[in-house]
Order: structure tokens, then C-alpha cells, then sequence
């Protein structure tokens, strides 16, 4: 009678692993909105001057629904391996944007433009950091857009 209890609870753990292993890992993991919580949103504005720009310009619902158009962003790995996408995300934004302060570069005195037959700058156009990526330079504008979809 023991050989069977042993050999049922075997199976039942067997079983327990094979299911585990079938469900997708997106689905055991936490949502970026619940780990992008109001008080971590505002944690970063609050290190940033009062009178800064970006102070109302970054907001958490914008950042939550531009999350749409990017499905996959912290949800493909484990729940640590999310964590990390999000924590690295917000390193660089933070870091750009001296804690979503600025909106646009501070020395706008460059074009940021380099000479390219790929992306060839537009007569006129500057290419400074915008934004919380802060992307600069024709080159990135161009590769960022193809990614995007934007540029076919």
C-alpha cells in the first residue's frame, strides 16, 4: 500500500512539473503597470527640479499607453528577467532625462547631423535628443525609425 501512495504522489508531481512547464512563463509574470506603480513613477519626477519641463510632461498613463504599441516590452522573460528590461528602461530614461526633467537636448546648437548615404539629413532639420530616449544624430533618427516601423 506504501508503493502505490509513493508512486501516486510521484505522478502527481510529475504531472504538477509537466503543466507548470506548459503554461507560458508572460503569464506567471507580474504586468508592467504593477511594477511601474505610481510611487516608482514618481519616485524618479521627484528627483527633478520643480520648475522642470518634463515634470508634467512625463506622466505615468502616457508611458502605461505607449506600452500598447510595444506588447512584448517586460514580459518575455522570467519575472526576474522582466524586472531587469524595466529597471534597465527606466536607468537610461531617468539618466537622459535627469529624472524626467528635460524633453528635448540641452545644446541644441549642433544639428547632429553626419554626413550618410543611408539616412541623409534633411535640409534644415536637426537631429537632437527628444523625448525620454533622448535619441541624437541622423543615424539613430534613421535606425530608430526602420525598427519602428516608420521608415520603410
Amino acid at each position: 500500500m506504501a508503493s502505490f501512495s509513493i508512486k501516486k504522489s510521484l505522478l502527481t508531481i510529475l504531472l504538477a512539473s509537466i503543466l507548470f512547464a506548459a503554461v507560458p512563463r508572460n503569464v506567471m509574470a507580474q504586468s508592467v503597470d504593477s511594477i511601474v506603480t505610481p510611487q516608482f513613477f514618481d519616485s524618479i519626477k521627484n528627483n527633478a527640479s520643480a520648475t522642470c519641463a518634463g515634470k508634467s510632461f512625463y506622466i505615468r498613463d502616457a508611458f502605461l499607453s505607449a506600452l500598447n504599441s510595444f506588447p512584448n516590452f517586460g514580459q518575455l522573460g522570467s519575472a526576474d528577467d522582466n524586472k531587469r528590461e524595466i529597471a534597465a528602461f527606466f536607468a537610461q530614461i531617468s539618466h537622459e532625462t535627469g529624472s524626467f526633467c528635460y524633453t528635448e537636448e540641452i545644446d541644441k546648437s549642433n544639428t547632429y547631423c553626419q554626413s550618410s548615404t543611408e539616412y541623409p539629413c534633411a535640409p534644415a532639420k536637426s537631429y537632437y535628443g527628444r523625448g525620454p530616449l533622448q535619441l541624437a544624430w541622423n543615424m539613430n533618427y534613421g535606425a530608430a525609425g526602420e525598427a519602428l516601423g516608420w521608415i520603410c
